[in-house]
Formats: C-alpha cells, structure tokens, sequence
C-alpha cells in the first residue's frame, strides 16, 4: 500500500523528533546530576532541585 505525505508531515515529524531530544536532554541532565550527587553535596543539591522543577513540587519555606 502507498502511503500519501501531505505538506504539513515533514514538520509534525520534526517537531517530534525535537521534543524527543529536549526531553533526553533534560532526562541526560536530571541523572548527571544524581550521578554526580554521590560525589558532591552541590550536584546532590542541583539533582533535588531539577527533580522538584520537572515534578512541580514546590518547597515550602514557612513551614
């Protein structure tokens, strides 16, 4: 069976193909981070921080 690309295919496919790649790139950073946080305080400190921006959690400081 012959498929038909319309124009707008060639975008949708990079746009996902971009979307892929920046979520890997924010996945790669998150475990850099974890992965240096066994070695230092300041990466252990950045990993927790990502997590809590990605996740939404917000800390509460007057508690």
């Amino acid at each position: 069976m012959l498929s038909y690309l319309d124009a707008g295919t060639g975008s949708v496919l990079l746009a996902a193909l971009a979307g892929g790649a920046a979520g890997f790139a924010v996945l790669g950073r998150l475990m850099w981070h974890r992965f240096l946080g066994v070695f230092s305080k300041k990466h252990r400190v950045m990993a927790d921080e990502a997590s809590a921006e990605l996740v939404g959690d917000v800390a509460d400081d007057d508690a």
